[in-house]
């Protein structure tokens, strides 16, 4: 593995913990992307920290595509490594998240063709399934509506992981809403084993998604562009903000369109340890009106990503939030989306469409 050809990015708003990092060989560049204002300095060698003066310089008039309070920060490495650095892969770690022994070794299956086993059926595969568990726990994200008991099916398919998410143990990521119902959502669960080291979910003709967290990922340089995590709202409607879904529904439209492609994401090895519990009244407000816009949403996205031509990453990124914009109206009275939930959508898609051009000019 030539660590010249990988970077770890690593949103923060604390000094890194370098016990988290100890498997991380000490040649790999990290870049943290530091959401405190400058209070974050490198602690390591070849780490580098950008803080809010570094982002306003690089993304100028655009740098309101930037989220901040949110580890959705990450965006601005993604853009940066795409000008200005020649890496094929990226990862990213939050950091409260500990890394074992193989972390970068389980990543190296991104860029390669692989027959893999491959989940067809259902439409949604919960990721926690995938641990050796005594019971049924769903990730967070994973739709209520999905919630019932569907035979799964799978069979080898072969094609080029473009993206690869690792999953983790200890402090499970789960919906709050469970967690508070829930004694079982609440215990931890260090070292928990995997039933397999890596599966490939959907394909072209099988699309299937899973509730992608960003705690821990790797992707190709194609897909930069399109690995956007979603602005959130601190102030979404009365006393209520929006919050845990910038990576979920981030990562319904990555698997939407890399099964187009007929590239592969994958999950599975290496499981990182979760370290840190969130505060639950928190996200439980944060979650509750992303699960409530959510089927409107993934109906929009379904929509606008069968408009779209198999091109770069950038272009069908551009074609796809055009698309919304583009048919704002006839979209929300075809789903019936209420006006609230609309204007998150719409304002989003017209974020998005611009950060897609930043990677076409």
């Amino acid at each position: 593995m030539n660590l010249n050809e990988w970077v770890l990015v690593i949103p923060s708003i604390r000094e890194i913990n370098l016990e988290y990092l100890k498997f991380i060989p000490e040649g790999l560049k990290i870049f943290i992307i530091d959401d405190t204002d400058g209070s974050i300095k490198a602690n390591r060698k070849q780490m580098e920290v950008f803080n809010y003066a570094h982002q306003k310089k690089i993304m100028k008039s655009n740098y309101d595509l930037i989220p901040h309070k949110t580890a959705a920060c990450r965006n601005f490495a993604f853009y940066y490594i795409w000008k200005y650095t020649d890496y094929k892969f990226i990862l990213s770690l939050d950091d409260d998240c500990m890394t074992r022994g193989g972390f970068m070794e389980q990543y190296s299956v991104l860029g390669k063709s692989l027959e893999l086993e491959t989940v067809v059926k259902p439409s949604w595969f919960n990721t926690i399934d995938l641990f050796k568990l005594d019971q049924k726990i769903y990730a967070r994200g994973y739709p209520y509506f999905e919630r019932c008991d569907q035979k799964q099916k799978m069979v080898k398919t072969k094609a080029k992981v473009a993206l690869h998410m690792g999953l983790w143990d200890k402090i499970l990521d789960t919906d709050a809403m469970d967690k508070y119902l829930f004694k079982d959502y609440q215990l931890e669960r260090p070292g928990a084993s995997l039933k397999k080291q890596i599966i490939r979910i959907g394909d072209s003709k099988n699309i299937v998604k899973f509730p992608f967290s960003a705690m821990n990922f790797g992707f190709i340089r194609e897909l930069s562009p399109i690995m956007y995590q979603f602005p959130m709202w601190e102030k979404f409607t009365d006393r209520y903000s929006l919050w845990r879904f910038d990576d979920i529904w981030a990562g319904y439209v990555i698997q939407s369109l890399v099964a187009l492609k007929n590239d592969a994401v994958t999950i599975g090895a290496p499981v990182i340890q979760h370290m840190k519990l969130g505060n639950l009244e928190k996200e439980m407000l944060g979650e509750h009106y992303g699960h409530l816009i959510s089927p409107y949403f993934y109906s929009v996205i379904d929509e606008a990503v069968s408009h779209v031509s198999k091109g770069p990453y950038a272009e069908m990124y551009v074609e796809l939030f055009d698309h919304v914009v583009s048919n704002a109206k006839k979209l929300q009275l075809k789903y019936r989306i209420p006006h609230l939930y609309w204007k998150y959508i719409f304002d989003t898609a017209c974020k998005l469409s611009r950060w897609g051009k930043l990677f076409t000019k």
